[in-house]
């Protein structure tokens, strides 16, 4: 593969302007910065890139030079990429070392030499990365609960490890009534340390509420699927439901009533966990049962029912096909 040149490694076209080169290598700063997790070669890569085409004599010889099919790499322009020691202090990344030889030290807006007047400290907070202030990290975990549980509320003690101590922490988690599954409770300060008197992160919860075999969560609402046999369907009935707290309600049926119809019942689903005082429905879907195996007295009951039937189901449908036999015997 043939060798990138520096406006390649900055990704920018030979005619950027100098605030489209600067925007560039910003971008690509934060992206690859070893302090960050990115690549320490990559990072020194772009840096020698934009040490070059940030300076507008450098970028000029720089030109000059690819215009006659050059490719001039790491130690175009003086010093170049000798002398520049990639080296860490408490984990973070001390600049002073890299930006050596332009400037004497990571230029900054008050300075016009080295890197072009560009304010590494916007980028990486300024001074040594590894004297900065930090917040400690988020630390999560799950916590089971039953379909009861989530409705009423609960409580959980819990023990966890901090992984930068290996101490061991214990909390009592409160589960409110109406957990929803993959909901998040959030514990302030209960998660990493931080470092250099950085505050710590917070402990994060996620809830997994287990399934129950009637009733489904949808947020507040609660549903659930009521069958129905085919006799029910059509002559109507009245059938007793479970609600998801443990009490039962009546629910009408009329005759004739359709498979898929829905019926609601106002606050009888879950808490609103995010509205205190409010609750969802309870929303009951009829799912009409087609028997599998008919005794002798029942088939023969609905072949005399099937006889006396005189209605039009698929009306429009055999329009159709009476229309589509029509046009194939015209052809």
């Amino acid at each position: 593969m043939p060798k990138k040149n520096f406006y390649d490694v900055l990704g920018v076209s030979r005619d950027a302007s100098a605030d489209e080169i600067k925007k560039s290598f910003r971008k690509l700063a934060q992206k690859h910065h070893p302090d960050a997790g990115g690549d320490e070669q990559k990072f020194k890569e772009i840096s020698e890139a934009y040490e070059t085409l940030s300076d507008p004599e450098k970028r000029k010889e720089y030109d000059q030079v690819l215009m006659f099919g050059g490719i001039p790499g790491a130690d175009f322009g003086g010093d170049g990429g000798r002398g520049r020691a990639y080296t860490y202090t408490d984990g973070g990344f001390d600049f002073s070392d890299i930006f050596s030889g332009f400037g004497g030290g990571a230029a900054s807006a008050q300075d016009d030499g080295g890197f072009g007047g560009f304010d590494f400290s916007s980028i990486f907070g300024g001074g040594n990365p590894g004297n900065r202030v930090q917040k400690g990290g988020d630390l999560t975990m799950s916590i089971d609960v039953t379909f009861e549980e989530a409705l009423t509320g609960a409580q959980r003690k819990v023990t966890y490890r901090i992984p930068s101590t290996g101490e061991e922490q214990s909390l009592t988690v409160k589960i409110p009534a109406g957990a929803v599954n993959g909901g998040k409770l959030r514990y302030r300060k209960r998660g990493e340390f931080g470092r250099n008197g950085g505050e710590r992160g917070d402990l994060v919860i996620t809830t997994r509420v287990a399934e129950h075999p009637v009733f489904k969560r949808d947020g507040a609402d609660v549903r659930m699927d009521l069958p129905i046999s085919i006799y029910e369907a059509a002559l109507g009935a009245t059938v007793e439901i479970p609600t998801p707290e443990g009490k039962t309600v009546r629910l009408k049926v009329p005759k004739a009533t359709q498979d898929g119809k829905v019926f609601r019942f106002k606050d009888l689903g879950a808490p609103n966990v995010k509205k205190k005082g409010a609750k969802g429905a309870l929303y009951v879907t009829v799912k009409v049962e087609v028997p599998t195996r008919l005794s002798k007295e029942e088939r023969g009951a609905l072949e005399e029912a099937q006889a006396a039937d005189h209605h039009d189901y698929r009306r429009d449908i055999e329009k159709l096909v009476k229309d589509a036999a029509k046009e194939s015997k015209s052809k």
